[in-house]
């Protein structure tokens, strides 16, 4: 049991620089290797490192390089719109995966494995399904899960087989899943062999058009105008005055100055169908300029409203219920103007057991291309959604410092616990290098973590 629980705090499993009893020891104190280590505590520290030194490469925690090297694969066959195949389902507690997101695994299920093995064989789609259960006694049970109605199709876009492995499940099924479209769970099927298979609805994206023009209340002197205009262009004596004034006509029913001024709708709902100011108000918080990351490549937002929908979406960090909803939302413009104000509303991170401030909103940043939340697995199978940070408070170390299948290469990680309660809360991440930069940040558990309003 005692094993069990130290496979799920560790990020890189077991290894000869943590064991449990070290954990243990550290945890009371008995580590004097720092004088930080002696306190056990984190208070209010900076991960900046403010000297200059080499900046990170944030594209290494997006390769999943601790998972080794992974044979590519095809990509599956996308499936059509508002059609209903049945496809192999894949049950995962708490989690949930939006389209264009990725998902390491460790599978040990030898049912699953071949299942994994047919499905990549003949390029289809695997149905990734959430499931609703979170107390372990609960998860223990066979063949009762609490499915989640709305998931996403993934497909297997890199894999590697492991003939034996170092925990005692048998061989090991190393894979990494790319999300790709919404479905609706419509049944499910249960194999002989404890597998499910579920018939889904491929779900559409509702796009909403670029201006509303059926809201328009357009005087009568303007749209006879114009129509006269039209009407006389047409005729074999028109001059190139009517055909001017024919397309100034048009262009004024067609501006959003005079949209506006013409609608029989307040003026900020013509706003919310316009993606350039979606995505200039998605710049405009604050709290944006960290969450795209400082490099400016990879700081471009999608132009695409889909993308940018999604792209929002898989970064904020929520709770899976909140997931479901936004991942239920049909329009792209409405699931972006959620996300929008569930950004503007949050403004602290607290212990979900004890409720004590870990750490503020402005101290969100990105360690990664895939975002400052983001998905990683340790070797006993664990999927840990990460929040990256680059301050922390109320925070105490439990564990002396490894580099064993670090997430992040180029830095090492210790367990941190909550101060009052003594919750696992994530991990601290310290350069191996001097001029490494950052020197230091935080990646915290995001189930560990509620979000606090202002």
């Amino acid at each position: 049991m005692a094993f069990n629980a130290l496979r799920l705090l560790l990020p890189g499993g077991e290894n000869g620089e943590s064991s449990e009893e070290e954990a243990l020891l550290d945890h009371e104190g008995g580590s004097s290797s720092e004088q930080e280590e002696d306190s056990g505590e984190e208070e209010g520290a900076s991960g900046a490192n403010k000297d200059r030194g080499d900046q990170y490469d944030i594209s290494l925690p997006a390769q999943h390089l601790y998972l080794g090297d992974l044979d590519s694969e095809s990509h599956a066959a996308v499936e059509e719109e508002a059609t209903t195949p049945t496809i192999p389902l894949l049950c995962i507690p708490g989690r949930v995966l939006f389209p264009e997101e990725t998902l390491p695994m460790h599978i040990y299920n030898p049912h699953v494995i071949q299942m994994l093995r047919g499905a990549s064989s003949s390029n289809k789609p695997v149905a990734i399904c959430t499931d609703l259960r979170t107390h372990h006694s609960q998860m223990r049970r066979p063949n009762q899960e609490e499915l989640a109605r709305i998931g996403t199709t993934a497909e297997v876009v890199a894999f590697r087989e492991e003939d034996e492995s170092d925990y005692y499940f048998g061989p090991c099924f190393v894979v990494r899943f790319l999300g790709r479209q919404r479905f609706k769970l419509l049944e499910t099927f249960r194999r002989m062999n404890g597998l499910m298979e579920g018939r889904v609805e491929i779900l559409p994206e509702q796009l909403l058009p670029p201006r509303p023009l059926q809201l328009l209340s357009c005087p009568q002197h303007i749209y006879l105008g114009c129509l006269a205009t039209q009407l006389v262009a047409r005729k074999p004596e028109c001059t190139i005055h009517h055909v001017m004034q024919l397309q100034q006509c048009r262009n004024r029913l067609q501006s959003p100055r005079l949209s506006n001024s013409l609608c029989q709708v307040p003026p900020w709902v013509f706003k919310f169908y316009d993606t350039d100011y979606l995505r200039e108000r998605l710049m405009e918080e604050q709290q944006m300029k960290t969450f795209a990351s400082e490099d400016s490549a990879s700081a471009r937002l999608p132009e695409d409203i889909i993308s940018l929908s999604y792209w929002l979406a898989r970064r904020l960090p929520v709770d899976d219920t909140s997931k479901l909803q936004l991942l239920s939302i049909a329009c792209p413009t409405l699931r972006l103007i959620r996300g929008l104000q569930i950004l503007q509303d949050f403004t602290e991170l607290c212990c979900n057991h004890c409720q004590v401030t870990i750490t503020q909103k402005k101290h969100i940043f990105s360690m990664s291309v895939d975002g400052p939340l983001a998905s990683y697995v340790n070797p006993g199978g664990y999927v840990h959604d990460t929040l990256t940070l680059k301050e922390a408070t109320n925070l105490r170390r439990a564990s002396r410092p490894s580099t064993e299948h670090s997430w992040f290469p180029g830095y090492k990680w210790t367990i941190l616990n909550c101060k009052r309660c003594g919750d696992h809360k994530g991990w601290c991440f310290e350069a191996t290098r001097k001029n490494l930069k950052p020197a230091k940040f935080y990646g915290l558990r995001r189930p560990a973590l509620d979000l606090k309003a202002s």
